[in-house]
């Protein structure tokens, strides 16, 4: 694959993103998160159980931005804190069960969008895509599994 091929991949990569999330937000009804807030909270999803320096070294953020995050999104009922049996001194982060919904409903409403799209493109790039989701599923876990990774 070419340097330009790679450069319209992750552009593709970031325009559907954005607009996934944006369509599937309003489409659900759910309110529209900061980006700081809902960054936060995709990272405590997949690491329930985190304080907030380990989600602010995974997000390679400042831990007062996350802290910042983490009490709008309790404010919110989005975030759970509980104390570390093992560390009274530390607070480990959960997503709280409306969390956990609305996630089911955004993923849901994800997919319905795809499958959307998908239909109004021609089949074989359509079957390109739905072949590509497991590398592409592998390849967000990587980027995401090693917070210190920056190549």
């Amino acid at each position: 694959m070419t340097d330009d091929h790679l450069r319209t991949l992750a552009a593709a990569v970031h325009v559907l993103s954005r607009s996934l999330h944006r369509r599937g937000v309003a489409q659900v009804g759910l309110d529209v998160l900061p980006p700081s807030e809902s960054e936060v909270l995709a990272q405590i999803g997949s690491r329930p159980g985190s304080s907030v320096s380990e989600i602010a070294r995974a997000l390679r953020l400042q831990t007062s931005n996350v802290s910042t995050a983490v009490r709008g999104l309790v404010a919110r009922g989005l975030v759970d804190r509980t104390t570390d049996p093992d560390d009274q001194r530390r607070t480990l982060l959960h997503p709280s069960p409306a969390a956990v919904r609305h996630r089911r409903l955004l993923d849901d409403a994800w997919a319905g969008l795809l499958a959307d799209l998908l239909r109004d493109l021609p089949p074989d790039d359509a079957d390109a895509l739905r072949a590509a989701a497991p590398a592409l599923g592998r390849l967000a876990r990587a980027i995401t599994a090693d917070p210190a990774r920056t190549h």
